[in-house]
């Protein structure tokens, strides 16, 4: 396995909505909601050994019933990692496909939890994503 080094790590880009607020508030609707989340992870080589990789997570919640969106969650966080300039290319995937992600996933997972939260709706924790299982999935 290739050695790597996560130089920085930080928020590139975030969204949130609730167009259906202050109306979900005053409703008080008592319909269950749906979530439907995506992961994707996109990665951006450089020379030397650098890799920018982004961990890109979306979250929809709707209410089953008339299908109103309660909030849209659109979260790009990278990692910056250097690996050994040498590294094989089947660790470099592993690296930048399993070991960043599971490096970043908590700080997006905290953010996410914070947004629902600090939105004024119950807070939404993601659970956790196994990327090397994803990555398994992926290359069979």
């Amino acid at each position: 396995m290739a050695q790597f080094n996560v130089i920085s790590q930080f928020l590139k880009d975030l969204s949130f909505e609730s167009p259906n607020v202050p109306e979900l508030f005053f409703k008080q609707e008592n319909a269950a909601a749906k979530i439907e989340l995506n992961v994707d992870i996109q990665v951006k080589g450089a020379e030397g050994g650098l890799y920018m990789v982004d961990l890109v997570v979306k979250v929809l919640s709707k209410l089953d019933e008339g299908d109103k969106t309660i909030f849209m969650i659109d979260c790009t966080y990278s990692g910056l990692a250097q690996l050994e300039k040498d590294a094989a290319e089947e660790d470099v995937k592993k690296v930048t496909l399993i070991d960043v992600p599971t490096l970043l996933f908590p700080s997006v997972r905290a953010l996410v939890t914070r947004l629902t939260s600090e939105s004024g709706f119950p807070p939404f924790t993601m659970q956790p994503v196994d990327f090397q299982k994803l990555y398994e999935e992926k290359n069979k």
